[in-house]
């Protein structure tokens, strides 16, 4: 049997399609993973949140630049709404991360070196755990890498196409998150790092890719210049307010916690090249100028976050350095002395597929943990409690439920699950949904939901509706998972039908 697998990986290795064929497994195992593992409950409020901001395509967003919501909206244009659909799109754009970081493997890396590097990738948490829940750090996953394929190239061949396309890729990198800041200064540093730093400077190269990242750029800057820093007021205001202890604490854990995600890939590359300390010194600063260009890479996104943000008072996470590892594994085994023979390449992949395959066996009962063990966010209540909203709605009003208000996680979940798809509200903030306006909650009517226990969610309603509240209907609800009951929950619904309620651009959540 060990033979046969052996035989069967090894023609892996010498097919040209190999690549391919791994991120197309990688999705449909990972992708039937998810499935099951989360069968039990519904998707992360962050998921849902994303997918009510794609009802509405914008320049921004309050909590972020946009390109997440963009990739969704794009995405369910095709796609049903449907759990399954965005465990799916989650795993496809991690696909494309690990397959553009295989493209500049094969770049710098003979043999089967390359395809080792993207293997090593897979034995870190981010593409299958991590990049489930997507949102604007999951955005990186796919864009950084294929930004810094493009700089590669671009600085290489200084082509108009190539110049082009990693300025434009750096700017959808920066319209996923403003953390791509860190890329693009390794993208100069890299530069100017280089011995061929001025024939690249003085070609029209740098600027092209320059001028493509303006445009890229341009209509996001201007949704800022019109409706405020809020995206900056979001990221400070959740980042930013810890004391100076926590602060310089948490950038003090930020390496050991960061280093702690890629043990594994770090384990299985000691075993295998069982490097010495000349070799290491080689590794991460080579005298090959192109392989410097990557050390510099892969080193500057990791160590730049971490000496500046606690600067501004803002508290740094080990997570976020979770898009800026895929160059590791191609800086690791670079060196021309480390040789991975074709044995041990096997042995990699052998290990890879036997984590994959542990974690499929292992989904179900994780199913089940999360089925006894009920998320704080009532998420295996979100499909239901839905589908009751909107029909004590329909049965109050006779049409459909078109905006929801209340819970500030619920409210994005009956967005998804609804049969009605309404527009959600985020604690009657009617600044964080522009698109709903005095207007529109006049004509259409608004449903509130909130949990039983949660008063302050309760208040805040009654006082944002006033005198138009039609009924309030108490519902209870028990989750179930393989015929067996799971924790009762009790909601409220609100219901005020069709008229002018009064509410205001700019009113704050209760």
């Amino acid at each position: 049997m060990m033979r046969s697998a052996d035989k069967v990986i090894g023609a892996w290795y010498d097919d040209p399609r190999a690549l391919n064929i791994l991120v197309v497994l990688f999705v449909l195992a990972w992708t039937a993973f998810h499935v099951i593992a989360y069968a039990p409950i519904a998707l992360h409020p962050d998921l849902v949140e994303v997918y009510a901001w794609a009802r509405h395509p914008s320049l921004g967003y309050y909590k972020h630049p946009p390109l997440g919501a963009w990739m969704v909206a794009a995405w369910f244009a095709v796609f049903p709404t449907a759990d399954w659909a965005f465990h799916l799109f989650a795993m496809v754009n991690a696909a494309i991360g690990l397959f553009a970081a295989g493209l500049i493997a094969r770049r710098f890396l003979a043999g089967d070196k390359w395809l080792v590097a993207v293997l090593l990738l897979l034995l870190t948490p981010f593409y299958q755990f991590h990049g489930q829940r997507f949102g604007s750090s999951q955005v990186l996953l796919s864009t950084w890498p294929i930004a810094t394929l493009c700089f590669l190239r671009a600085f290489e061949a200084r082509s108009m196409a190539w110049s082009a396309a990693a300025g434009a890729a750096a700017g959808l990198a920066m319209l996923g998150k403003y953390y791509s800041i860190y890329l693009i200064a390794a993208f100069v540093v890299a530069a100017l790092i280089h011995p061929k730093r001025w024939e690249y400077l003085r070609s029209p190269s740098p600027w092209i890719s320059a001028l493509a990242g303006l445009i890229v750029l341009a209509p996001h800057i201007y949704w800022l210049l019109s409706a405020g820093a809020q995206t900056f007021d979001y990221a400070t205001g959740v980042h930013g307010g810890d004391t100076p202890r926590v602060v310089i604490k948490k950038a003090l854990e930020y390496i050991p916690g960061s280093l702690a995600f890629v043990l594994a890939p770090l384990v299985v590359y000691a075993v295998l090249v069982r490097p010495s300390r000349r070799l290491l010194a080689a590794t991460f600063w080579p005298d090959d100028p192109d392989r410097r260009m990557l050390v510099a890479l892969l080193a500057l996104p990791l160590l730049l976050p971490v000496l500046t943000l606690p600067l501004f008072g803002i508290s740094i996470t080990s997570l976020w350095s979770l898009p800026a590892w895929f160059l590791l594994p191609v800086v690791l085994l670079a060196p021309p002395e480390v040789q991975v023979a074709r044995p041990a390449a096997v042995r990699v992949a052998l290990l890879v597929l036997a984590v994959t395959v542990a974690c499929l066996i292992a989904a179900p009962a994780l199913a089940w943990y999360r089925h006894v063990g009920e998320s704080k966010e009532a998420r295996a209540y979100y499909p239901a409690l839905s589908l009751e909203l909107t029909k004590a709605w329909r049965q109050a009003t006779g049409q459909p439920l078109s905006i929801v208000g209340g819970d500030m996680e619920i409210t994005p979940a009956v967005t998804f699950y609804s049969p009605d798809h309404p527009d959600s509200i985020p604690g009657f903030n009617l600044a964080l949904a522009p698109w709903i306006t005095p207007e529109r909650l006049a004509r259409e009517g608004v449903a509130a939901v909130c949990r039983a226990e949660d008063r302050a969610c309760y208040d805040g309603v009654m006082a944002h509706l006033r005198d138009g509240v039609a009924s309030v209907v108490h519902y209870q609800t028990i989750s179930r998972f393989l015929g067996q009951p799971g924790a009762p929950a009790r909601f409220v619904f609100v219901l005020a039908p069709p008229k002018n309620l009064g509410t205001s651009p700019g009113t704050k959540p209760q």
